[in-house]
């Protein structure tokens, strides 16, 4: 069996072409990551990888020098093309072809002419769906809404509809395309892989007196910070804390809020300074209104954290509603009063849920099981169509 990978950025990619690698199936992993970045060197895969990264690093530098944002879209739109059009080259050869949502159309229906089993990665909700969620909260809140670019909409519903499969990382993102149409057999749900913060002789001292709240992400609309903020205005408790960590974005979303003094920014944190945020805090909350799969609320777990997430996290896929934490509606800040006050009054709750955490972390997938996850579903896959030729 082999498998032609393609994906724009880093993230969680070179681990799938790793774990393809070791497993002896991946043959071409064609990457838009710009080759410049010290993070683009990867000594195991460089046999495997070609770069098709030309228009994702000017992408790159279009956000980082500020330029039009019709620009910058019209780039990325572009890039995810210049990589698609890389990979027709191999997939020709290939029994798979899986492909980042928006960067394989074109090979994508070449590879089906040949045979060979297709397949789009979605790591957020169908893009319909999410705009819907999105573009009602923007009006909601008198901000201007910036649908997709329409030619990568249209790319990337048109990919949905021809790859044989589509593959995701929660059941969030699965309900979302179930709820759009789309056929449960055709979706494979494979969650993310969780990072635990290192062991280390790093000391923290918690104020045992305060009752904080943690949030990790950034500050836009996206992500719903302003009801985390309103439930905690109306948190009835002596001495309590908000710690806000992460990047602002232009549209916060809560630029109408008033904000105390018990609400804290501490910006983008990272090693032992992010790892203090979260043993100093009581519980996490992550109120987003969408996204795929929430690598953050693996670390919370990891940290003995009750966690209150929206069901549009993917934190369904992470803890039950009721034991390591509450999953909540979204958008919805008197929900997520309701059980932050609830932790905060009963403190024998609120210790059971940090021991149960705690317990979780040790049963959460390293990402060694998700690319296990990955290859066994692909070599499935494979087996069934050669079985039933």
């Amino acid at each position: 069996m082999k498998v032609v990978y393609t994906a724009p950025n880093k993230s969680h990619h070179y681990i799938y072409a790793l774990g393809l690698l070791k497993a002896n199936i991946l043959y071409r992993f064609v990457s838009g990551f710009s080759r410049f970045s010290p993070r683009a060197k990867q000594a195991e895969l460089a046999p495997k990888i070609r770069r098709a990264d030309i228009l994702q690093t000017i992408y790159i530098a279009c956000l980082k020098f500020k330029l039009p944002d019709f620009l910058s879209r019209k780039i990325a739109y572009l890039a995810k093309i210049e990589q698609d059009l890389a990979c027709k080259k191999y997939v020709k050869d290939c029994d798979i072809f899986l492909f980042y949502n928006g960067s394989g159309l074109s090979s994508c229906a070449y590879a089906k002419k040949n045979g060979v089993i297709t397949i789009v990665e979605a790591v957020n909700s169908h893009i319909s769906f999410q705009e819907d969620i999105l573009k009602t909260e923007y009006e909601k809140l008198g901000l201007v809404w910036k649908p997709s670019y329409q030619k990568e909409k249209e790319r990337r519903i048109k990919e949905y509809q021809e790859a044989d499969f589509i593959l995701m990382p929660s059941e969030f993102v699965r309900s979302s395309f179930i709820q759009m149409g789309f056929a449960k057999e055709k979706l494979l749900k494979i969650p993310y892989g969780f990072n635990k913060f290192q062991a280390s002789n790093h000391q923290v001292v918690k104020d045992n007196t305060k009752f904080t709240v943690l949030f990790v992400g950034s500050i836009s609309v996206r992500k719903g910070l302003r009801y985390l903020i309103n439930a905690f205005n109306d948190l009835k408790h002596p001495n309590k804390q908000l710690v806000i960590v992460g990047p602002t974005n232009h549209d916060t979303g809560i630029a109408d809020l008033s904000l105390s003094s018990d609400i804290v920014f501490r910006g983008v944190l990272k090693g032992n300074d992010l790892e203090d945020a979260y043993h100093n805090a009581d519980v996490f909350c992550l109120p987003s209104i969408e996204e795929g799969l929430a690598l953050v609320l693996g670390e919370a777990i990891a940290s003995g954290l009750p966690i209150i997430a929206t069901t549009n996290t993917g934190a369904s896929d992470i803890i039950s509603d009721g034991c390591e934490g509450f999953i909540v509606p979204i958008c919805d800040d008197k929900a997520i009063l309701s059980k932050m006050q609830l932790l905060a009054d009963n403190e024998e709750l609120l210790t059971s849920m940090k021991q149960a955490a705690k317990f979780k972390s040790k049963d959460l997938p390293g990402w060694d099981v998700t690319t296990s996850n990955l290859v066994n579903t692909l070599t499935t896959i494979f087996n069934e169509k050669k079985n039933s030729r």
